[in-house]
Order: C-alpha cells, then structure tokens, then sequence
C-alpha cells in the first residue's frame, strides 16, 4: 500500500516542494517555473442510463499537468494541474 499523500491548497505547491520526507531538499530552492512540463489527457465518462445494457457512454478529455523538477538526489514528479491554472489566471491580472 503506497504512503498517503499530505493534501494542501495549490497557492501553496511551490512551498510544499522544497521538502521531501519532513527536510529540506538538497540543491538549493526548487524554482517550480523552471521545471519541466508535461501534460496527460484522461478522460472521464458516464454512461446515460446506466440499467440500459447498451446505454451510450459519453466521455470528456481531462487534461493534467505535471512538472519534473531535479534535486540532489534526483528527479522528481509533481501534478501543478491547479497551479497551473491559478498561475495563468494571476498572470492575466484575473483571478480569485
């Protein structure tokens, strides 16, 4: 079983990444910007009457983001998908 995950707000993932299993990363402060991007579509369906044995199932793409960033010990995963879209949103002058 995989350890659980800690669950924070988005406004605050470039803080929670400069530490990794309770200490400071080694390396020197992780600049989240500057880190790689990538992107995955996934998708989330229904299907419209589920008792229907051959009821359409309607699918929509979710698209995810991901940066890789590099610490001393290595590479390392991180999903911004949130932060992504609040930056773009800070970054227009818009936001909440």
């Amino acid at each position: 079983m995989t350890p659980p995950c800690r669950v924070f707000p988005a406004s605050q993932l470039e803080s929670e990444i400069q530490v990794n299993d309770g200490k400071l990363r080694k390396g020197g402060r992780i600049n989240l910007s500057a880190c790689e991007l990538f992107s995955m579509v996934q998708y989330e369906c229904q299907i419209d009457r589920p008792e229907m044995a051959n009821s359409p199932v309607r699918c929509w793409p979710v698209q995810r983001w991901f940066r890789r960033c590099q610490d001393k010990r290595g590479s390392f995963m991180v999903e911004t998908t949130l932060w992504e879209g609040n930056k773009v949103k800070n970054d227009s002058g818009g936001g909440t």
